[in-house]
């Protein structure tokens, strides 16, 4: 009877822990993670409707901007979790080493090395023969972007060896968070790059020291701009370099290609010479996105102390000197030889000197036109890359932000923007700059606005 009695309550035991148990599995619901990568972190809370508890843990990311996800700490989208349970995940915080140096200005941080041994590109570099290497302008070609490098060197970060006056690296890749990637270099038959126009190399001197007032020491880029199949290079012919700052050109001359890079040639009309348009030496094409017909042309003179000038001209029209324009005063566009004698009797400055190394671009998340310049004072004892806004490409350009100066990063120049390297409508952008010193090399920052 007692032996009955206790299998009868040990069955009751056993059946009443099976109910119980299904019971609480019943009441602990589960919920299938979603993707919230790339998603503010109220976002991320609204994507997983509440049902998780999501807890932040600050990470230094390049990656997207700060606030954002950059994914879940050790779970992984369509994992399955139980409802209301706490999961940690991974959201930007500011990069380490990162600065500013104006209020409008939210960071800049440097991302990595573009050229130079520390560089993801040193080998494909090294096998074209690059060792050292400057500017970086970008010109979107054909669904890829064509970057536009000045004097380079065979010799590792330094300015010795073999002599290229420029070259041209091809780059896929568009997602800058972890570095500016180059696919190609355009080279010769040999693999060795391949300048668009090789400079003559003369030797440096003075006008007074010399009997051939045409002599040149190298050809450098300064802008470029693709109209339909074809792809054209601005570059001026540097005939002296001076004091720091200071060169004088011959003549700022267009090249075209219409064979994907493998040959240019010179486009006869287009050449501004020095002792008739000054204040071209240096020519930033910029195409407008809502007059798709028409490029823009920044230009500035030989050096890094005089201003900027504007010229237009539509693009079925851009290999007809006569049919371009120059802003010679505030809404007075005057064509042709006219106006570039008006501008080199009284030079019209949509940007006061001094202006070096500009690119500009309409930036949506500011709903404004964008230019980016390196300002310098005699001698360049100073440098900064300062931000000027307008709210239409002939300016005026105002509201002077410092992006980044010679104390952080000593020895640099450059930095040209593009709408293409830019991500959230153009609060965050990239830009490429180079440095003399310590090594001859160009690196990529990002700049992100408040």
């Amino acid at each position: 009877m007692l032996r009955t009695l206790r299998k009868s309550m040990l069955l009751i035991l056993a059946i009443t822990t099976v109910l119980v148990v299904a019971a609480c599995k019943k009441e602990v619901e589960t919920v299938i993670l979603p993707d919230v990568r790339g998603l503010s972190l109220s976002e991320a809370e609204t994507r997983t409707e509440g049902l998780v508890v999501l807890r932040s843990v600050d990470v230094p990311s390049h990656k997207y901007l700060p606030g954002y996800v950059l994914g879940y700490a050790i779970h992984e989208p369509g994992d399955t979790v139980d409802q209301g349970q706490r999961i940690d995940v991974a959201v930007v915080a500011r990069p380490l080493h990162a600065f500013s140096h104006d209020s409008r200005v939210d960071y800049v941080a440097k991302i990595a090395d573009t050229s130079g041994p520390n560089s993801p590109n040193f080998d494909l570099l090294i096998d074209a023969g690059i060792g050292g290497t400057d500017l970086g302008i970008p010109v979107e070609y054909k669904g890829q972007m064509v970057l536009l490098y000045g004097d380079s060197f065979s010799g590792i970060g330094s300015h010795s060896g073999f002599w290229f006056s420029n070259f041209m690296a091809l780059s896929n890749n568009f997602d800058l968070s972890e570095g500016l990637i180059m696919s190609s270099v355009v080279t010769n038959p040999a693999g060795f790059a391949l300048p668009f126009a090789q400079g003559a190399h003369a030797q440096n001197l003075w006008d007074h020291e010399s009997t051939n007032p045409n002599r040149e020491v190298t050809k450098i880029p300064t802008g470029g701009v693709t109209i339909g199949d074809a792809f054209y290079v601005f570059y001026m012919s540097v005939r002296f370099w001076e004091l720091p700052g200071n060169w004088f050109v011959n003549y700022n001359q267009v090249l075209k290609s219409i064979d994907g890079l493998k040959t240019f040639t010179p486009v006869e009309s287009l050449i501004w010479l020095e002792d008739e348009a000054p204040n071209f030496g240096q020519i930033m094409p910029v195409n407008h996105p809502e007059e798709p017909g028409m490029i823009y042309l920044f230009a500035t003179p030989g050096g890094r102390f005089g201003g900027a000038v504007l010229g237009r001209v539509q693009a079925a029209n851009f290999e007809n000197r006569d049919a371009y324009e120059y802003l010679v005063a505030p809404d007075t566009w005057v064509k042709g030889s006219v106006g570039l004698e008006q501008l080199l009797e009284n030079p019209y400055h949509v940007i006061d000197a001094p202006v070096a190394e500009i690119s500009v671009m309409f930036n949506p998340y500011l709903n404004q036109w964008m230019a980016l310049y390196m300002e310098t004072v005699h001698m360049q004892t100073s440098k900064t890359i300062i931000m000027k806004t307008a709210d239409q490409i002939e300016g005026p350009y105002t509201d002077k932000v410092i992006i980044m100066d010679d104390d952080g990063v000593p020895n640099f120049y450059g930095g040209f923007v593009h709408p293409r390297y830019t991500t959230f409508d153009g609060k965050k952008f990239y830009i490429q700059i180079s440095r003399w010193l310590p090594i001859y090399q160009t690196e990529l920052f990002e700049v992100v606005l408040n």
